[in-house]
């Protein structure tokens, strides 16, 4: 089928660079003002949040680091190339095909415990010095957002972890970079995995880098299955969100670094969750043929 958006993907690329610094310019001036105003450590190592006024203040900083480069900056690429059409462009309406729904969700579930093998992995590759303390003070930060002792803290990390990364970063690296901007350069499958290292690498997080790529992966896929990215978004919400529910159900933050299990049961559950996910993705693809 003839893509009626392809034509358009020189002037999105224009638009997508151009919004993305203006929107990193920006967004970095707001977050350094409010880190200033509140006196937030923002990106400093060995910071501890310790109170609930800190903790928010960093929640609200976080995902409006998050909301700007990446919501705001697709939308706004998107809405310049295709005006009242955008959302359509970036795939935000009803599933194409409806039938692939259930399959596309079942996938991705079945396809978790692969993630966590993956993430066991990863975790055993030694990495430098100036990467180990990156990790750590992402690490300081993501616990300060996931420090629970009131019931709007709970609230903001939601917002910040589940909410606005689902639909921002959904938003640009599937609607905007798989959907829009890669498919015109490469095959749809090409796309997937180019779009999910991106996905990956923004990051930063080194030590989770394998296990991120493959989730973009299932977030991908997902969209090209179902032609919907209220799907993915619904999954990476439901994703983040269950990792919020763990922590505050836990009462205690525990960083993805740290991995306390028995490789031998989940290198079986992860094999066996490889192979179902493998013949899924097979049985789909050929749905689309």
């Amino acid at each position: 089928m003839t893509d009626p958006f392809r034509h358009t993907t020189l002037r999105l690329l224009l638009f997508t660079v151009l919004s993305l610094l203006t929107m990193f310019l920006l967004g970095g001036g707001v977050v350094a003002a409010l880190a200033l105003h509140y006196g937030i450590p923002i990106g400093q190592e060995g910071v501890a949040y310790t109170t609930m006024a800190e903790r928010q203040h960093l929640g609200s900083s976080c995902w409006s680091i998050t909301w700007r480069p990446f919501g705001l900056s697709a939308a706004l690429a998107l809405w310049l190339s295709y005006r009242d059409r955008w959302n359509e462009a970036a795939g935000l309406v009803q599933p194409t095909r409806p039938k692939l729904v259930t399959t596309a969700i079942g996938t991705f579930l079945i396809g978790l415990p692969l993630i966590g093998l993956a993430a066991y992995f990863n975790l055993q590759i030694p990495l430098p010095d100036w990467m180990v303390r990156s990790e750590a003070t992402g690490n300081a930060m993501l616990e300060g957002v996931l420090t629970f002792e009131q019931l709007p803290e709970l609230l903001m990390a939601l917002l910040t972890v589940a909410v606005v990364p689902a639909l921002s970063e959904e938003l640009m690296f599937r609607g905007l970079l798989q959907g829009r901007l890669l498919r015109g350069v490469m095959s749809e499958h090409a796309a997937v995995w180019v779009a999910a290292a991106i996905f990956s690498a923004i990051h930063v997080e080194f030590a989770g880098f394998f296990p991120r790529l493959l989730l973009g992966a299932l977030l991908g896929y997902a969209y090209r299955w179902t032609g919907s990215l209220w799907i993915p978004i619904l999954l990476h919400l439901l994703f983040n969100g269950i990792q919020v529910g763990m922590t505050y159900a836990d009462g205690d933050f525990t960083p993805d670094t740290e991995m306390d299990v028995s490789l031998v049961p989940l290198f079986i559950v992860g094999a066996l969750s490889a192979l179902a996910t493998g013949y899924l993705v097979v049985k789909n693809e050929r749905a689309l043929e």
